[in-house]
């Protein structure tokens, strides 16, 4: 554990002490092994919890964070309640080794069956309102590989092989499995083009910001459309037009990471990114046609 000279931060300074954020950042990292997307997630939310709360670390105590997690109740949703309750634990059970200030129980989701009534009309419509090109491919590739948001926005050169039209992720986590995925011949032309006319040296594919213009280009063409897609409706989209398309539910698993890493490896034959890639075609999974 590191060691943190917790009486040293006053009140108001919580949210700017270096030493509390830097150290829980390696901690989360290295101790617990948390991609980069979870550590920047966890210091935001710890942030927030702190500077609500305002008060040195050390004097905090369980009605505190009860008073928190009563304003985050009565504001927000079940998700970004428990998500919160998520960061308690890591910072307070975890890090602090404080686990009676961390006893918070996760509020429970009610189980909704989800209706995708999302059409191939709505999605050329929204395709057709994304006014910058690159977000505008972002968008025909989470519909075409069923790859998570941050899967697409931080996707790198060296994960794309263009031979196969495949893509291999590295960044494997506890909670998130990825094997491989492929994109169709129809994106293909247009990405191909696209990398092959860059000139510069950034390892990303797409290599935009996320906030000024990945954000800012996708809430414009729902704005313009009406239509409040997401990269997690059009991984949603994906599934349900390869099941349409008569793919079998193992093999949309594989694709979209939903398949353990002991099972493919125990399976590897039948998840052989050869006959993986050869049902992804078959499917003719199209955005246009």
């Amino acid at each position: 554990m590191f060691s943190i000279h917790l009486a040293s931060i006053s009140p108001g300074s919580i949210a700017r002490s270096s030493d509390v954020f830097n150290n829980f950042k390696q901690f989360l990292s290295i101790d617990l092994t948390q991609n980069n997307v979870s550590v920047v997630n966890h210091l935001c939310k710890l942030r927030r919890i702190l500077n609500f709360i305002n008060k040195p670390i050390e004097l905090i105590t369980k009605d505190d964070i009860r008073r928190f997690l009563d304003y985050v109740n009565k504001n927000y949703s079940v998700q970004t309640y428990n998500s919160f309750i998520k960061t308690i634990r890591r910072f307070f059970r975890d890090y602090l080794s404080k686990p009676e200030l961390a006893s918070f129980k996760f509020k429970s989701i009610p189980f909704t069956p989800k209706i995708n009534s999302l059409t191939k009309t709505d999605l050329l419509k929204f395709y057709e309102a994304i006014e910058h090109p690159v977000v505008k491919m972002m968008f025909h590739m989470y519909a075409v590989t069923g790859l998570r948001r941050n899967d697409v926005l931080f996707l790198i050169k060296n994960e794309l092989f263009k031979d196969q039209r495949m893509i291999i992720k590295h960044n494997n986590t506890r909670t998130k499995h990825r094997w491989v995925t492929f994109y169709n011949e129809e994106l293909a032309k247009q990405l191909h083009s696209y990398l092959d006319s860059r000139t510069d040296n950034n390892p990303r594919v797409f290599p935009v910001d996320k906030y000024k213009t990945f954000q800012k280009y996708w809430r414009l063409a729902q704005i313009k459309t009406g239509l409040k897609i997401t990269p997690k409706d059009l991984r949603d989209w994906f599934i349900n037009e390869m099941l349409r398309l008569g793919v079998p539910e193992s093999y949309i698993d594989a694709l979209v990471g939903h398949v353990p890493r002991s099972i493919l490896s125990k399976h590897y034959i039948y998840y052989d990114p050869i006959r993986l890639k050869e049902v992804y075609d078959k499917s003719g999974i199209s955005l246009f046609s």
